[in-house]
């Protein structure tokens, strides 16, 4: 049996591998085995790919692992077929944001924004692209509405339309929930937490997660409790618009540059609004 290595992973992805539950295989991609344990979902990576909160970064460039694929756990090991996975060596990082207040530059945020190709929720906030796309088009429209029920203090109806972007698009991780995960990272970095419309929409993407897949669940799961993936934690250190560009751009095809999105209207749009509605 051939030892592979998991490099780093996060706390929250260790303390389920901890639980002593139960371990399946959910799904299988190109750089990623999703796991499942006790109905959590956790992602065996390759190498040098993104740590998100429920990354388990192994030492191997692929995986010639599939859904048949026998597994098991045991004394700090994965067991899949002839190879196992040992963790009883792995980095553990901190991937849940703590409180504080950052003094992000919006500017900077959208110029980052821009740099991607338009395939995204970026569409929506740029005035020099035209789309037809449905998907995009029903995004805004829902984004609009939520800025004028916010304007209204209509925050129960705001929270609507917000949450009702959970499963909204195609992939892995629909840009309506990447954009919701960089809505609820803003919410932390400019301390809104308290207010009345943050609790109700907290509430509505708990309830709703039915509505999108096993994995972006995951992700949103994990925003709820204030884990995100690394680049989001490292957002208030970037120097620059290119900075903030090639590190979003690592964590998906488009899921960064959404979740940057996201970012962009909590702090531009929505944190304005309820502080002015104070």
């Amino acid at each position: 049996m051939k030892t592979q290595y998991i490099l780093i992973s996060a706390n929250y992805a260790i303390n389920i591998l901890n639980s002593n539950m139960p371990i399946k295989i959910h799904s299988v991609y190109e750089n990623t085995v999703n796991l499942i344990i006790n109905n959590k979902i956790l992602a065996l990576q390759t190498y040098n790919t993104v740590v998100s909160p429920i990354s388990l970064i192994t030492n191997v460039n692929s995986f010639d692992i599939d859904l048949n694929s026998k597994i098991s756990i045991k004394n700090n090991y994965i067991f899949i077929d002839d190879f196992c996975f040992d963790y009883s060596k792995t980095e553990i990082i901190d991937l849940k944001m703590h409180k504080n207040t950052f003094d992000i530059s919006c500017d900077m945020l959208i110029k980052a924004i821009y740099k991607a190709d338009f395939s995204g929720f970026n569409a929506i906030f740029s005035s020099n692209t035209e789309n037809n796309f449905l998907i995009i088009n029903a995004a805004k429209n829902k984004i609009n509405n939520c800025t004028n029920e916010l304007l209204n203090k209509n925050y129960e109806n705001a929270a609507n339309e917000l949450s009702s972007l959970i499963g909204l698009g195609i992939g892995l991780t629909p840009s309506g929930d990447d954009f919701l995960c960089g809505v609820l990272a803003g919410f932390i970095f400019d301390n809104l937490e308290n207010y009345l419309f943050v609790k109700l929409l907290k509430n509505k993407i708990k309830y709703n997660l039915k509505n999108t897949n096993d994995i972006s669940g995951a992700f949103l799961n994990c925003a709820l409790d204030d884990n995100f993936s690394s680049p989001v934690l490292s957002l208030p250190y970037f120097k620059s618009s290119n900075e903030i560009y090639e590190n979003f751009k690592k964590i998906g095809h488009s899921s960064g540059i959404d979740t940057l999105c996201g970012i962009y209207y909590c702090l531009n749009t929505i944190s304005k609004i309820l502080k002015k509605n104070a």
